[in-house]
């Protein structure tokens, strides 16, 4: 039944079930499909938060092939289920299945580019191999025939931005080329090969393709830049130079001052560092719902706190699934209320049998109308 229901996002008898005691959620249908593997397949995410908050064991379990529900949510492209397994559920994001394939190479084989800047600012390892040997690198450029998917500008800013530099340019299979100009950006090797010893460089004839492909390998560098600068400021700050050129440490060392943050403006001792602009102006919590630098206006691709731990970008949850569940609230409240057989007035007169009806309604019944009894008194509620 809760298969069925997360595959038709009835979002009322989700709710109903998951509150039903001792309902066993390792069920699985004839695919081997458990619930959560539905839900991330369907891209369900309200029953995914659901079903996290019932039985967050289940994140990590693998169907028959490997794949878990990170997986599912990565290959089809369902970010929002992925960012709530990842954040609510604390998945492994490079849990691997059968084929030795990460959550990212599946987002990577399909160009699906906000899942492929969600895992990667989880910490996903971009060197990671299936196994033939082949990197997420070399995946987007033997399937860049095929990618041809739409690039969300908010929810892959770095990916986009890529994308419209390499717009005014005429190379082909810009999707592709933008996402592998990211890995390397990020990281990845271009002269890594796989089990066939081709490296990613040798699956590019263009060699217009190729020249991009290596403009990328330095801008990673660059974008750390503000962070190494802050680092040498803070080492100089600490240590001076004597005469003779030798250096003394200066005597204690003095405990930082409180930053204030500039939207909630609590005071703490850091504010998370923004990528790629550099600039640290929230604290954790308000900076985990920002999508650009209130300073200046730059998109954020990732939030680094001071010891290095990249804080995951929380989204709200989309206000028609949250009026649906206020409506479904509403309903059974009113359905527990009213009378049953007008459905307007509050019912205030129970009968024996323990159902009931509104007073006007009641007047007339001689056998209830719910289980068909007779009648013998009539209580008034006040």
């Amino acid at each position: 039944a809760l298969h069925d229901a997360i595959g038709k996002d009835s979002v009322e008898i989700i709710d109903l079930l998951c509150n039903v005691p001792g309902v066993d959620f390792t069920l699985k249908n004839k695919r081997g499909f458990n619930v959560l593997h539905h839900a991330a397949l369907k891209g369900n995410n309200f029953a995914t938060e659901r079903l996290l908050g019932r039985t967050r064991q289940l994140v990590d379990v693998k169907k028959d092939d490997g794949f878990a529900a990170l997986h599912l949510a990565c290959l089809n492209g369902h970010r929002a289920v992925a960012e709530t397994l990842l954040a609510q559920g604390q998945a492994e994001v490079d849990l691997r299945n059968n084929r030795k394939q990460t959550p990212l190479l599946l987002a990577v084989s399909q160009g699906h580019c906000s899942v492929v800047e969600l895992v990667v600012s989880m910490s996903a390892d971009v060197h990671a191999e299936d196994e033939d040997g082949d990197t997420g690198l070399h995946l987007a450029l033997m399937k860049r025939a095929t990618i041809s998917t739409e690039i969300n500008e908010l929810e892959a800013p770095t990916i986009y931005g890529i994308f419209m530099q390499l717009a005014s340019r005429t190379v082909e299979h810009l999707v592709a080329l933008a996402i592998a100009c990211y890995l390397v950006q990020e990281g990845c090797k271009l002269n890594k090969k796989n089990n066939k010893g081709k490296s990613p460089l040798d699956l590019v004839q263009d060699t217009v393709m190729a020249d991009l492909l290596q403009q990328y390998v330095t801008p990673r560098s660059v974008a750390n830049e503000p962070l190494a600068r802050s680092l040498i400021v803070d080492s100089e700050s600490s240590v001076q130079s004597d005469s003779d050129g030798s250096n003394t440490s200066v005597g204690e060392k003095r405990a930082p001052a409180p930053v204030e943050c500039a939207v909630c403006s609590e005071l703490g001792e850091e504010n998370v560092l923004f990528e790629p602009c550099g600039h640290r102006i929230a604290c954790e919590d308000c900076s985990a719902r920002m999508k650009k630098c209130l300073r200046c206006g730059q998109f954020v691709t990732k939030r680094l706190t001071q010891d290095g731990r990249v804080i995951a970008c929380k989204s709200r949850q989309p206000s028609t699934e949250r009026l649906r569940y206020l409506e479904s609230k509403i309903a059974e409240i009113e359905e527990a209320h009213c009378c049953s057989i007008c459905m307007e007035r509050r019912r205030n007169v129970v009968f024996l049998c323990g159902h009931g009806a509104c007073e006007k309604c009641s007047t007339t019944l001689k056998i209830c109308h719910m289980c068909r009894k007779t009648i013998t008194k009539k209580i008034n509620l006040y």
